[in-house]
């Protein structure tokens, strides 16, 4: 499947935007979700080498799938009624 590009003399080259990918993303969708829940389980570092990508890509790859996973922040909480707390 090819995209479109075009080159505008305002704007620059653009790309069509597709399905499987985040706007401005240079990864799929599914890569970007595979390092957000790399990123969830163990450490940023370990994310960037395991995937061969840089720690700061690591943090933008979880920025676009965010909206995904947790697309209301506010109600995040919501019917929550105890929290435990441990002494340690």
């Amino acid at each position: 499947m090819d995209t479109i590009r075009i080159k505008c003399k305002k704007h620059g080259i653009l790309c069509e935007a597709v399905p499987f990918a985040y706007e401005g993303s240079e990864f799929t969708k599914d890569f970007d979700l595979t390092a957000t829940f790399f990123a969830r389980n163990v450490s940023k570092s370990f994310v960037s080498e395991y995937m061969r990508i840089s720690w700061k890509t690591v943090g933008r790859c979880i920025s676009r799938a965010r909206e995904d996973l947790d697309p209301d922040l506010n109600r995040r909480l919501d019917g929550l009624v105890n929290i435990g707390i441990d002494e340690l």
